[in-house]
């Protein structure tokens, strides 16, 4: 449920550019490496740096410097390839990971608080 959640989220910020027609509205870097690396935790599957910086939808260059800053936070590492040395593969730390599943817990909580509410308080939004 929570990769789901993590993916209608990604897909929800890519829909909003591409609806609005610019790259320049919507720009959260480090969110979108958040959610990209939640994904992957929960698919089991390893995303190299590179790929993050895809991920992100920004220059290469703003990308790396985002995460550099979540890696200050401490809501992320790097990890060497043992097998190709060229290669850096990033993902979430243990705070990274746990951050992100008390965020989506707490947002699925609203959506089932939401849903669960009595039909009079519904009409009132």
């Amino acid at each position: 449920m929570w990769c789901e959640l993590a993916r209608q989220t990604y897909d929800d910020r890519r829909r909003r550019t591409k609806i609005f027609k610019s790259e320049d509205l919507f720009g959260e870097p480090a969110w979108d490496i958040l959610l990209d690396l939640f994904i992957a935790a929960k698919m089991r599957r390893r995303v190299s740096v590179t790929s993050a910086c895809i991920g992100a939808a920004v220059p290469s260059t703003t990308a790396l410097r985002w995460i550099a800053v979540l890696e200050r936070q401490e809501l992320l590492v790097r990890e060497a390839d043992p097998g190709d040395a060229r290669r850096v593969y990033v993902k979430l730390s243990a705070r990274g990971y746990d951050a992100m599943l008390e965020y989506f817990a707490s947002a699925s909580r609203s959506v089932v608080l939401m849903d669960d509410a009595p039909p009079h308080a519904a009409a009132a939004r």
